[in-house]
């Protein structure tokens, strides 16, 4: 298994900053250019005596924010190639600093070239400004970085990405998988307390530690021998669920979408997951509250995105996924499901995007178009391991017949420790190809 020193998955090794440099830049410029006409037209005041001709105070007004205005440009600039442009409250902060630093130091050069001495008197009237001249400016830059800045960087993220990779989002799973140079699983071994993981839809039976890790071993072992690179999170020894990792994230294309577990107890395992990931290229958005968002709710079959609308992720979470997704040219259906905690559970998707489906735990199948119906619930949960070979759970051998008759190569294995805790044959990586 390899866990340190592995490539990045997929692309060039210059993508990841490249794309966040290009990105910060246009929505620090649309960030800059929103700041500056708002100030303009606010703090432009026609000369009453007459004096002074409209395109005089327009052009005193812009000499005044000016300077500040590009300082503005650089600090968001770097804002966003930190990554501190992922969503609205973080680059509300960001924002809020950056316009006070960029209006601080264009003020002041203001008045070093016009030969001030700098005495405490000077540098009250500096601040006091702030609430003078310079307020409009410390609102709109805060705003705008907040609200312009991560829906400019996420339009740029995904317009570069396309562009870059070649591989747009609307290709089918088989063509995903023959382009895919690398495909990367993140597992992470089983806790010491698996009896404690939650159960929600079925009755709870004992879970046999010693036979899960055997399993768990198989699994990764299988991954691996279908040419998946097959990443370890550190081990979370008391979080009981913490080996379902696919729970965590969802992965589109190159950027990695960190969730917001629907479970409280779960979110603990998202830091190991977000470790993980910093080792990659992808770039990583999240998540926020008051959103969830199970990565076990989440199904992407060619260029569409089917969201499980469950116990573990909320409407919020669907506009939240929904809004990244869209970005990146996927089209997002949401899905209601009753009697399964993910849709992943009841729904997956063949290696040619063809959904296979469990029905009695979907209030509107017809929401997937032409589907499969699986013949048993163990059977709706398969995993593409490549473009002709799909992984069906042991459990399910009716479903394993079908779809050797559909003209894949199918391999099972018995995962029935985790079936136990109502985890299949995907919720055990986490992965992106």
């Amino acid at each position: 298994m390899s866990t340190k020193n592995s490539q990045p998955v997929t692309h060039v090794s210059e993508l990841d900053g490249g794309t966040r440099f290009n990105a910060a830049l246009v929505a620090a410029m649309g960030v800059a250019l929103a700041t500056l006409l708002t100030s303009l037209v606010v703090m432009n005041e026609r000369d009453l005596t007459m004096v002074l001709s409209p395109l005089t105070t327009l052009t005193d007004t812009f000499d005044f924010y000016s300077l500040s205005v590009l300082i503005l440009l650089v600090l968001v600039t770097l804002v966003g190639w930190l990554g501190w442009l992922r969503n609205w409250w973080i680059s509300a902060i960001a924002g809020l600093v950056v316009t006070v630093l960029a209006g601080t130091v264009g003020y002041v050069v203001r008045l070093a070239t016009g030969g001030a001495e700098f005495t405490g008197e000077t540098w009250s009237a500096i601040f006091t400004e702030f609430f003078g001249l310079n307020f409009v400016f410390l609102v709109s830059g805060t705003v705008f970085t907040a609200l312009i800045g991560p829906a400019l960087f996420r339009r740029q993220v995904a317009d570069m990405l396309q562009d870059v990779s070649g591989r747009v989002a609307h290709a089918g799973e088989l063509r995903r998988f023959a382009e895919s140079s690398r495909k990367l699983a993140l597992v992470r071994i089983p806790a010491a307390n698996p009896q404690d993981a939650q159960v929600t839809f079925q009755e709870r039976a004992e879970v046999d530690r010693d036979r899960a890790n055997e399993q768990w071993e198989s699994y990764v072992a299988l991954l691996d021998e279908h040419g998946w690179e097959t990443r370890e999170v550190p081990a979370a020894e008391t979080m009981p669920d913490s080996v379902f990792t696919e729970d965590q994230v969802v992965v589109l294309g190159q950027v990695a979408i960190l969730g917001r577990s629907g479970a409280a107890s779960r979110r603990a395992e998202l830091p190991g997951v977000r470790a993980s990931l910093s080792e990659t290229e992808f770039v990583t958005m999240e998540i926020e509250a008051p959103a969830t968002l199970d990565g076990g709710d989440v199904l992407l079959a060619g260029d569409t995105v089917y969201v499980g609308a469950s116990t573990r992720t909320n409407a919020e979470g669907i506009r939240a996924l929904r809004e990244i997704a869209l970005d990146l040219g996927y089209r997002v259906v949401a899905v209601p499901i009753k009697g399964a905690l993910h849709l992943k559970s009841v729904a997956t998707a063949l290696p040619d995007g063809t959904v296979i489906a469990w029905t009695p735990a979907l209030e509107q199948p017809s929401l997937f178009g032409g589907y499969i119906e699986a013949p048993e619930l163990l059977g709706a949960s398969i995993l593409p391991l490549d473009a002709d070979t799909v992984l069906v759970s042991a459990a399910a051998p009716a479903t394993a017949k079908l779809v050797k008759r559909l003209g894949y190569n199918v391999v099972t294995l018995d995962l029935s420790e985790f079936e136990k805790l109502e985890g299949g044959v995907t919720c055990l990586s986490a992965r992106a190809y």
